[in-house]
């Protein structure tokens, strides 16, 4: 396990690799124009060519008359050579790769070299097997020992139905005006709607808790990559204010290691994070390329594609952009929580930002 990408590691964690047929959707765009079909035929091939992660070209592309339709009604064939399809629809394109070799930061990194593709040799992946150096594990022990002792779990739902289940409604809430608050306040956009969220949980939390965070555990060095590499990130957060919400994120950073390694170094997090530990709340948010002229697509509801990877015992919640940039909010919960109470715990996570807005300064 120890020659894989954070991300793998995780699954492997979490119990072995994805299922088959799990593929994520969360390159979904709208082009300026109605490409060419074998142009862009040959710029994903490219992209496959110089990525060796996703397997062996060419890439399935698909016409269609519904990106979404299509998605929804396919099923990742698990000996095909190539772990990227695409469906274009007019100016529509949905990128879709295998779990397994995905996260946010590789879709809008595809994303961007279908609309200028990439030159030059394949990234280095040398993450995957340099050491992760012990003396960064030593070092952040002691803090993440104190920062995962005692943790308090959610209060538990009342409902005695077993698995789990999923919510998604539109939240109002703009990128370009989360960033904006996010100004004011002196802060950064995901901070900010993450206090909004560690404010929602108010009622299902005892005073505190911690909120695992999803990073891309990447090194600058291995940014033009695309592979699964996400990490998890615990956030302990009391009283949440913007101030206390940025200070303990950005302490949290501070001291990140890959989340395996966290498990092998902090008995405490192994007990937090195993399956029937204590209910937690996991938070997201989805970002797209940045200045590349193009519109996202918004995921319909029931679709049941994208979001976090990791089952958590408790609830994950996160935010996708759509149209116009405005972000689809998505729960997924365990049912024994009850639909009607996570439905309340998402209209508080709009009031709670809109409070935010009303006076970001003094949040």
């Amino acid at each position: 396990m120890d020659d894989q990408p954070f991300g793998q590691r995780i699954l492997s964690w979490v119990g072995g690799p994805a299922d088959a047929d799990r593929f994520v959707a969360l390159g979904g765009v709208r082009l300026p124009a109605e490409p060419d079909p074998a142009a862009l035929r040959r710029s994903l091939d490219a992209i496959v060519a110089r990525h060796p992660v996703l397997g062996e070209g060419p890439v399935p592309l698909r016409t269609v008359d519904d990106v979404w339709a299509a998605a929804a009604a396919g099923r990742y064939p698990p000996d095909a050579p190539c772990l990227l399809w695409a469906y274009l629809a007019g100016a529509e394109l949905l990128l879709v790769a295998h779990h397994t070799v995905s996260d946010p930061w590789s879709m809008r990194l595809l994303v961007r070299e279908v609309l200028k593709p990439g030159s030059g040799p394949a990234p280095s992946y040398h993450d995957g097997t340099a050491p992760y150096p012990a003396r960064r594990v030593a070092r952040s022990a002691p803090f993440w020992n104190a920062m995962l002792t005692d943790v308090p779990a959610l209060v538990a739902g009342t409902d005695d139905r077993a698995g789990t289940a999923e919510i998604r409604q539109p939240s109002g809430i703009t990128q370009e005006h989360a960033a904006a608050v996010s100004r004011v306040a002196r802060s950064t956009p995901f901070v900010i709607l993450l206090t909004a969220f560690a404010r929602a949980l108010g009622p299902l939390c005892h005073g505190e808790t911690v909120v695992p965070v999803l990073t891309h555990g990447r090194r600058r060095s291995e940014w033009d990559t695309v592979g699964l590499y996400m990490n998890v990130l615990p956030v302990r957060l009391g009283t949440p204010t913007v101030g206390s919400v940025h200070r303990a994120f950005a302490e949290a950073y501070a001291n990140e290691i890959p989340f395996p390694l966290l498990l092998d170094a902090v008995p405490q997090a192994d007990a937090l994070f195993a399956a029937g530990g204590p209910s937690l709340a996991q938070f997201e948010v989805i970002q797209v390329p940045d200045g590349a002229g193009i519109e996202p697509l918004t995921i319909p509801p029931g679709l049941g594609l994208g979001g976090p990877l990791l089952p958590v015992n408790g609830l994950a919640f996160w935010l996708e952009p759509g149209a116009g940039g405005a972000y689809t909010a998505c729960l997924r919960y365990r049912r024994s929580y009850g639909e009607p109470e996570m439905r309340a715990l998402m209209r508080r996570f709009v009031e709670r930002w809109e409070e935010i807005d009303a006076d970001p300064a003094r949040a």
